[in-house]
């Protein structure tokens, strides 16, 4: 007769690792109770998920809405001021009166159709700050015309950025800059390349102007720019404002 046990040489079951023979041995209600828990849970992260994606959807359109108003704010103030140097020009019957119709409507037709969208090829928005400059130079006649030196250099001219970015601190610059009394300048460098954008204006200020600056009062467009940089660069930007002596300096960078 054989004694031997049934099954012979059989091994006996395995479970393929520890964990899964530690929750086949859970009794049943336990077992219930963690599966309904881990559905809580998967239902909780879903949820969260959701609410955070929604979250981000509302504060990006709210953020869209700010940069609209603050854009809004621009166009009618940059209109404004080209507005008064063309009425400047024809009170005087001056002949730059038609080539500063031609540059302000260049001008306007990239406020109409260009500066409602989010981005622009950053070639545009040299344009118009090149249109801008010819404008304002525009106003001068030999005897009084300041010292207005601009340098551009784009390595990727398609790289986009917000549009009318960069025009509050060029407008400053003619805005505080110019004296027809003592001998002024302009000094403008824009510069692109593949790691930052920067930016630099450089000019004199005259008499008038000195008390202002010197009691950091700041006007609209430059608190303006601070917001939009803010929203748009945020901790990606640098913007300096220094006054020595009798010149006012300006310097933005955007790290890409």
């Amino acid at each position: 007769m054989d004694f031997s046990p049934i099954g012979g040489d059989r091994p006996s079951p395995r479970f393929p690792d520890g964990k899964r023979q530690m929750f086949f041995w859970i009794p049943s209600f336990f077992r219930f109770i963690l599966i309904m828990a881990l559905g809580t849970v998967i239902e909780l992260i879903t949820k969260f998920e959701q609410e955070h994606k929604k979250f981000d959807e509302l504060e990006r359109q709210k953020i869209i809405k700010e940069l609209n108003f603050l854009k809004n704010q621009l166009n009618p103030h940059f209109l404004f001021n080209a507005l008064n140097n063309i009425y400047s020009l024809a009170s005087r019957k001056s002949e730059n009166t038609t080539p500063s119709i031609m540059l302000l409507s260049n001008m306007l037709r990239y406020v109409l159709y260009e500066s409602g969208k989010d981005k622009v090829p950053i070639h545009q928005e040299v344009d118009f700050i090149k249109n801008y400059v010819n404008l304002e130079k525009l106003k001068f006649s030999d005897n009084n015309a300041p010292q207005i030196k601009c340098y551009f250099s784009l390595t990727n001219e398609n790289y986009t950025v917000e549009p009318l970015l960069f025009i509050t601190l060029i407008e400053n610059a003619f805005k505080h800059g110019i004296s027809y009394v003592t001998p002024s300048f302009i000094l403008i460098s824009f510069k692109e390349d593949n790691n930052e954008i920067l930016l630099s204006v450089i000019n004199s200020i005259g008499k008038r102007d000195d008390r202002n600056i010197n009691t950091n009062k700041t006007g609209v467009g430059i608190e303006n720019l601070k917001k939009r940089l803010k929203l748009l660069y945020p901790g990606k930007h640098s913007f300096k404002q220094i006054h020595e002596n009798s010149t006012f300096k300006a310097f933005l960078k955007i790290k890409k």
